[in-house]
């Protein structure tokens, strides 16, 4: 079994879009099932309570040390894809949503258009149900699988997932395999949706910027963009971290910030949203802090 322990410098600001945060106390990049199953069991034997990182978007790490491990479920092991039906795959868990589409795009598979120029792995995105322009993952999602140290693989049909804007009852498990069912379509007509989607959202987004995406999720009838933007946001900077001048929902990396640096500006955008416009502002944003100790 690969694994890497903080004294072999990794830190976790490299395996993340935000380019933020500090060294776990244990990190493990298993490539098959019996690897993941020693993973799991190293953690109890150490009783080290365990996070699991997919393609590391959509996340805040904490700096300097952490306390726990890091189960990096992710290519090569976790990104494969095997199609099952007419239009259905199931796909290993790290396997990138960029790849994934272009497997669409040459094999004439439609329905996942939507997720063009989302980063991160398909595990992820199910977690979080990712989605824009009015579709999510919950909408092409029929079962995904998930490993247990003591059950093994454990079959979870779409159904039972809780999945909700932004959110499922799946944070924290390690899922492992998940099927999709999309509907079969000529691969030009795939890869055109796929870059008008691209386009649109690099036209809106400020999508070479070291970020984690949208740090709030869009309140009831609102954009958190649109009310982040007339709180006069945009360009707003703290140490190294600066609101996007593009999108006053993302907050970008531009001077090597910390995650305080990132925090504060969190706490300054909730506060005036609320403050001026009585907008609540939830983050969709995953925050690892190194206070937290549980899993």
């Amino acid at each position: 079994m690969k694994q890497t322990r903080t004294q072999d410098p990794v830190a976790l600001k490299r395996l993340t879009t935000f380019h933020i945060g500090g060294q776990p106390l244990l990190y493990v990049r298993p490539e098959n099932y019996i690897e993941l199953r020693a993973s799991l069991s190293l953690c109890r034997r150490r009783n080290l309570p365990f996070r699991v990182l997919g393609g590391g978007s959509n996340l805040l790490v904490g700096d300097g040390p952490l306390p726990f491990a890091v189960i990096h479920v992710c290519a090569p092991g976790f990104a494969w894809i095997k199609r099952i039906g007419p239009a259905t795959m199931k796909v290993g868990a790290g396997i990138r949503m960029r790849r994934l589409l272009r497997y669409c795009e040459r094999e004439g598979l439609g329905g996942l258009e939507f997720m063009a120029g989302i980063p991160g792995t398909i595990a992820g995105a199910l977690v979080g149900n990712a989605g824009a322009w009015g579709r999510s993952m919950g909408q092409v999602i029929r079962r995904a699988w998930r490993f247990d140290d003591e059950l093994g693989k454990v079959e979870t049909p779409v159904e039972d997932m809780g999945l909700g804007y932004r959110t499922s009852r799946l944070g924290g498990l390690i899922i492992t395999e998940v099927e999709i069912e999309l509907e079969p379509r000529s691969p030009e007509l795939v890869a055109r949706m796929a870059r008008r989607y691209a386009i649109e959202k690099a036209r809106r987004h400020p999508m070479n910027a070291r970020s984690a995406g949208c740090v709030f999720k869009n309140p009831p009838g609102l954009s958190a963009g649109k009310v982040l933007d007339i709180c006069g946001f945009k360009g707003v900077r703290v140490g190294g971290a600066q609101v996007s001048p593009v999108h006053a929902n993302f907050i970008c990396n531009i001077a090597d910030a910390s995650e305080e640096d990132v925090l504060q500006l969190i706490d300054r955008m909730r506060r005036k949203a609320h403050d001026v416009l009585g907008v609540d502002l939830e983050l969709e944003i995953k925050h690892w802090s190194p206070e937290s100790k549980v899993a």
